[in-house]
């Protein structure tokens, strides 16, 4: 099967050699790399330019500035693979027999998702994070997923027929999230390999999240995740993105209390509502006891105030 590898590309001059090379060394040849500039004002471009130019497997493109989520589409529209790998321009594939397990789980097995590990860098210190907490490796129905999926797109690999383009959308936050989940919308089978194929590099000096989060950026969080759960329809997939939406609220919900932001505040008790109904209980990575806590307190807070709310 050919795997189509899309690489949104911008301002990555110092990452996108390491990335390149690591589709080259690759021992399965059945593959294109696309790789679309999303309007760098580094040497990107150029570097990228000399790759393609002596490989017919590279295939690279430019336009004006949108984010990776349109990009992606971009590059989406362009391949011709069976299989999508997308990947972070600032990532690499692991080791160069990735490609060839990748084709092997499609080619041997009925799936519409593969599910593997990542390895995450941050300075000097490598950690393993799996595709899911608790299930284990094997094939399944989306509907028998009960975890938290992981929104990156780098750690699965999708079936060109099955993406469309209204999958993707326009966001610098949780665009990937949001192309993940309505993919998902729409499969059938899944399968999952303990297996790390995907490594992502954190700088030192690189912010989270959490300490990039602002009004704007964490109304727009809430805005996706809620269009998302309110548009698919799979009632398994559902309660997985109520799991994300716990763990975001456990994150940030203290910032509608000290900031006082009505939009946002109308917006975390809808996320609230949802979480009372469904009785979701917070599952955090390493079993960390304060945020469960902090998850339960936050939540009787919230629905305190709505209870007050309501009466008003």
């Amino acid at each position: 099967m050919k795997i189509s590898i899309i690489v949104p590309v911008y301002n990555a001059e110092n990452f996108i050699d390491k990335l390149i090379k690591s589709v080259l060394c690759q021992k399965y040849n059945n593959y294109e790399l696309i790789l679309v500039d999303d309007g760098s004002t580094d040497n990107s471009y150029n570097i990228i330019k000399n790759y393609s130019e002596n490989n017919s497997q590279i295939h690279i493109y430019k336009k004006e500035n949108s984010g990776p989520g349109l990009t992606r589409k971009y590059g989406f529209q362009k391949c011709s693979g069976d299989l999508l790998f997308f990947i972070d321009s600032d990532d690499w594939i692991t080791d160069e027999k990735v490609l060839m397990k990748i084709n092997k789980c499609f080619s041997e097995n009925d799936i519409d998702v593969l599910f593997f590990d990542r390895e995450d860098i941050v300075g000097d210190k490598r950690e393993t994070i799996r595709g899911f907490d608790y299930i284990k490796p094997g094939k399944y129905k989306i509907s028998e997923i009960n975890d938290v999926i992981r929104p990156g797109l780098g750690a699965k690999i999708l079936k060109k027929s099955i993406l469309k383009d209204e999958m993707f959308i326009e966001s610098k936050i949780f665009e990937d999230l949001y192309t993940t989940y309505m993919y998902l919308d729409v499969c059938e089978k899944c399968m999952y390999v303990n297996e790390t194929f995907y490594t992502i590099y954190h700088d030192n000096n690189s912010n989270s999240l959490s300490s990039r989060i602002n009004d704007k950026t964490f109304e727009k969080s809430l805005d996706i995740i809620l269009m998302l759960y309110y548009k698919i329809s799979n009632d398994s997939l559902k309660g997985t993105l109520s799991l994300r939406m716990a763990n975001i609220f456990a994150t940030y919900s203290i910032k509608s209390i000290t900031n006082m932001n009505r939009n946002i505040e109308k917006k975390i008790f809808n996320i609230v509502k949802i979480l009372n109904d469904r009785k979701v209980k917070i599952r955090p990575r390493n079993n960390k006891l304060i945020k469960r806590v902090y998850y339960d307190l936050m939540l009787r807070v919230y629905l305190r105030r709505i209870a007050n709310e309501d009466k008003k």
